[in-house]
């Protein structure tokens, strides 16, 4: 399969070097916004996490920057986490099915009053939209290493990744959430489920 690289949207266009302090500060923001993102200014941010207002200044020149940057870094950890936890698998399909129940969890429960506020912050569909096209590229590969192990019928790999790539989202909409039954995670799971069932041959 071809080799793809889980790479940091936010860090490929703002080149910063960070120090290990930086990185701490990170990762509690990262805990800070994970419970919502609070309508604080740079200067309130900086006293929540007891650092100078100098220091969070040198992580990031604004405060929508410093959400998006640390939404960049959450979700690429959460794809990071889910494609070593499949690494080991040999099988196509089933690394792909349990790759996507992993992505799943990030309109979960966990982050659920995250993107919700996150939708208030600009540039956070861009950076969501990132992620989603990753996603779907690794989605596409490994649909074509499975036709080619004969796991899987042979399909519209471009039409499948893009229905399985953006399913969880697509749920977590609000007009969509409300009229869902099961949580946007349980719900990308169960048609996940389904539509991969559907594809597999019998061996």
């Amino acid at each position: 399969m071809q080799n793809i690289e889980y790479k940091n949207s936010f860090k490929n266009k703002h080149s910063r070097i960070y120090t290990k302090r930086h990185h701490e500060i990170i990762d509690a923001l990262e805990k800070l916004l994970e419970e919502g993102v609070p309508s604080l200014t740079m200067s309130e941010i900086a006293k929540e996490l007891k650092i100078s207002l100098r220091t969070l200044y040198e992580i990031a020149p604004s405060r929508d920057e410093l959400i998006l940057m640390t939404m960049d870094n959450i979700l690429r950890k959460l794809g990071k986490f889910a494609m070593d936890s499949v690494a080991e698998v040999n099988s196509p399909i089933e690394k792909l099915e349990q790759y996507l129940f992993i992505v799943n969890q990030a309109v979960g429960q966990k982050f659920d009053r995250f993107l919700k506020d996150m939708e208030k912050i600009n540039g956070s569909k861009k950076t969501a939209d990132y992620h989603e096209r990753f996603i779907k590229n690794f989605i596409e590969n490994l649909l074509v290493e499975a036709i080619k192990k004969k796991e899987i019928k042979v399909i519209d790999v471009k039409a499948f990744s893009i229905l399985l790539g953006g399913i969880g989202r697509e749920f977590f909409k609000k007009e969509n959430k409300k009229s869902i039954s099961l949580t946007p995670e349980e719900s990308a799971n169960s048609i996940t489920s389904i539509v991969l069932n559907g594809i597999k041959l019998e061996n």
